[in-house]
Protein backbone atom coordinates (compact mmCIF):
# COMPACT_ATOMS: atom_id res chain seq x y z
CA UNK A 1 0.00 0.00 0.00
CA UNK A 2 2.61 2.42 0.70
CA UNK A 3 5.75 0.93 -0.78
CA UNK A 4 8.18 3.04 -2.89
CA UNK A 5 8.52 2.23 -6.45
CA UNK A 6 11.56 -0.36 -7.42
CA UNK A 7 13.41 2.83 -9.45
CA UNK A 8 13.99 5.25 -6.90
CA UNK A 9 17.05 4.69 -5.24
CA UNK A 10 18.01 5.31 -1.58
CA UNK A 11 21.06 7.65 -0.86
CA UNK A 12 23.46 5.15 1.48
CA UNK A 13 26.18 7.22 3.01
CA UNK A 14 29.71 5.05 2.52
CA UNK A 15 32.07 4.11 5.85
CA UNK A 16 34.14 7.57 4.99
CA UNK A 17 31.31 9.74 5.24
CA UNK A 18 29.66 8.15 8.42
CA UNK A 19 32.50 8.50 9.89
CA UNK A 20 33.30 12.58 9.32
CA UNK A 21 29.74 13.23 9.87
CA UNK A 22 29.95 11.23 13.31
CA UNK A 23 32.98 13.17 14.05
CA UNK A 24 32.23 16.32 13.07
CA UNK A 25 28.44 16.72 14.05
CA UNK A 26 29.42 15.71 17.63
CA UNK A 27 27.80 18.82 19.53
CA UNK A 28 27.66 18.82 23.57
CA UNK A 29 25.20 21.53 24.78
CA UNK A 30 25.47 23.14 28.18
CA UNK A 31 21.41 23.94 28.31
CA UNK A 32 20.30 27.34 29.14
CA UNK A 33 19.50 26.28 33.25
CA UNK A 34 22.25 24.24 32.96
CA UNK A 35 25.48 25.49 35.63
CA UNK A 36 28.86 23.14 35.54
CA UNK A 37 31.15 23.56 37.69
CA UNK A 38 34.76 22.30 36.77
CA UNK A 39 36.85 22.04 33.98
CA UNK A 40 35.09 21.13 30.73
CA UNK A 41 36.90 19.11 27.52
CA UNK A 42 35.66 17.76 25.05
CA UNK A 43 36.64 16.24 21.55
CA UNK A 44 33.54 17.79 19.48
CA UNK A 45 31.58 21.16 18.80
CA UNK A 46 30.92 22.96 22.22
CA UNK A 47 27.45 24.87 22.74
CA UNK A 48 27.27 27.00 25.61
CA UNK A 49 24.14 28.07 26.36
CA UNK A 50 24.28 28.02 30.35
CA UNK A 51 27.28 28.56 32.60
CA UNK A 52 30.56 27.23 32.88
CA UNK A 53 32.70 28.05 35.84
CA UNK A 54 35.71 26.38 35.10
CA UNK A 55 38.39 25.93 31.52
CA UNK A 56 36.51 25.11 28.38
CA UNK A 57 38.77 23.27 25.91
CA UNK A 58 37.78 22.12 22.51
CA UNK A 59 39.78 21.13 19.23
CA UNK A 60 36.61 21.99 17.16
CA UNK A 61 33.86 24.66 17.36
CA UNK A 62 33.19 26.70 20.77
CA UNK A 63 29.67 29.05 20.15
CA UNK A 64 28.68 30.84 23.48
CA UNK A 65 25.26 32.43 23.04
CA UNK A 66 23.64 35.51 23.73
CA UNK A 67 23.22 35.59 27.65
CA UNK A 68 25.82 32.42 28.40
CA UNK A 69 28.71 32.99 30.68
CA UNK A 70 32.00 31.51 31.15
CA UNK A 71 33.91 31.99 33.85
CA UNK A 72 37.67 30.55 33.17
CA UNK A 73 40.10 29.90 30.58
CA UNK A 74 39.00 29.19 27.30
CA UNK A 75 40.79 27.22 24.14
CA UNK A 76 39.15 26.19 21.13
CA UNK A 77 39.93 25.47 17.43
CA UNK A 78 37.35 28.26 15.92
CA UNK A 79 34.77 29.78 18.29
CA UNK A 80 31.98 32.06 17.95
CA UNK A 81 31.06 34.09 21.00
CA UNK A 82 27.65 36.19 21.85
CA UNK A 83 27.28 35.84 25.19
CA UNK A 84 30.23 36.92 28.17
CA UNK A 85 33.91 35.11 28.86
CA UNK A 86 35.62 36.11 31.69
CA UNK A 87 39.27 34.72 31.27
CA UNK A 88 41.55 34.15 28.42
CA UNK A 89 40.84 33.12 25.46
CA UNK A 90 42.83 30.87 23.28
CA UNK A 91 41.53 30.19 19.51
CA UNK A 92 43.79 28.18 17.04
CA UNK A 93 42.21 29.79 14.07
CA UNK A 94 39.53 32.21 13.99
CA UNK A 95 37.72 34.17 17.05
CA UNK A 96 34.27 35.91 15.67
CA UNK A 97 32.74 38.49 18.57
CA UNK A 98 29.52 39.38 18.00
CA UNK A 99 27.64 42.46 19.08
CA UNK A 100 26.23 40.73 22.23
CA UNK A 101 29.51 39.34 22.85
CA UNK A 102 31.77 40.46 25.94
CA UNK A 103 35.18 39.10 26.38
CA UNK A 104 37.34 40.42 30.20
CA UNK A 105 40.62 38.78 28.91
CA UNK A 106 43.24 38.38 26.89
CA UNK A 107 42.83 36.99 23.02
CA UNK A 108 45.31 34.64 21.55
CA UNK A 109 43.99 33.90 17.82
CA UNK A 110 45.04 33.67 14.05
CA UNK A 111 41.64 35.50 12.66
CA UNK A 112 39.79 38.11 14.66
CA UNK A 113 36.10 39.44 13.86
CA UNK A 114 34.90 42.03 16.12
CA UNK A 115 31.07 43.21 15.10
CA UNK A 116 30.44 46.67 16.57
CA UNK A 117 29.09 46.28 19.96
CA UNK A 118 31.71 43.86 21.05
CA UNK A 119 33.45 44.25 24.29
CA UNK A 120 36.75 43.41 25.06
CA UNK A 121 38.64 43.99 27.93
CA UNK A 122 42.11 42.52 27.75
CA UNK A 123 45.05 42.39 25.32
CA UNK A 124 45.00 40.84 21.95
CA UNK A 125 47.37 39.23 20.43
CA UNK A 126 47.14 37.80 16.32
CA UNK A 127 49.29 35.16 15.19
CA UNK A 128 50.95 35.20 11.77
CA UNK A 129 52.13 38.56 11.33
CA UNK A 130 55.55 39.50 10.33
CA UNK A 131 56.38 43.29 10.47
CA UNK A 132 60.57 42.15 10.10
CA UNK A 133 61.56 43.82 6.81
CA UNK A 134 65.57 43.74 6.22
CA UNK A 135 65.26 46.59 3.96
CA UNK A 136 63.48 49.12 6.23
CA UNK A 137 65.95 50.30 7.93
CA UNK A 138 68.03 51.06 4.52
CA UNK A 139 64.32 52.87 3.54
CA UNK A 140 63.93 55.09 7.05
CA UNK A 141 67.84 56.14 6.76
CA UNK A 142 67.21 57.31 2.99
CA UNK A 143 63.96 58.86 4.04
CA UNK A 144 66.21 61.16 6.67
CA UNK A 145 68.88 62.24 4.56
CA UNK A 146 66.68 63.10 2.17
CA UNK A 147 64.78 65.10 4.64
CA UNK A 148 65.37 68.71 5.61
CA UNK A 149 67.89 69.64 8.08
CA UNK A 150 68.66 72.37 10.10
CA UNK A 151 72.13 73.65 10.14
CA UNK A 152 71.64 77.04 12.14
CA UNK A 153 68.43 78.10 14.18
CA UNK A 154 65.93 79.82 11.94
CA UNK A 155 67.86 78.51 8.84
CA UNK A 156 66.62 75.79 6.62
CA UNK A 157 68.84 73.45 3.81
CA UNK A 158 68.19 70.39 1.69
CA UNK A 159 70.22 67.73 2.55
CA UNK A 160 73.05 67.85 -0.29
CA UNK A 161 73.54 71.07 -0.65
Amino acid sequence: MFQKPASEKIYQPNQEEKNKASHDDVETVVGPSVKVEGDFSSEGNIVVKGIVSGSVKTSKLLTVENGAKIFANVSAGNAIVSGGIKGNVKVIDRLELTETAQVHGDIYCKVLSVAPGAIIHGKIVMKGINLKDEGSDKQDKKRISLGRTRSKVGEEKKAGE
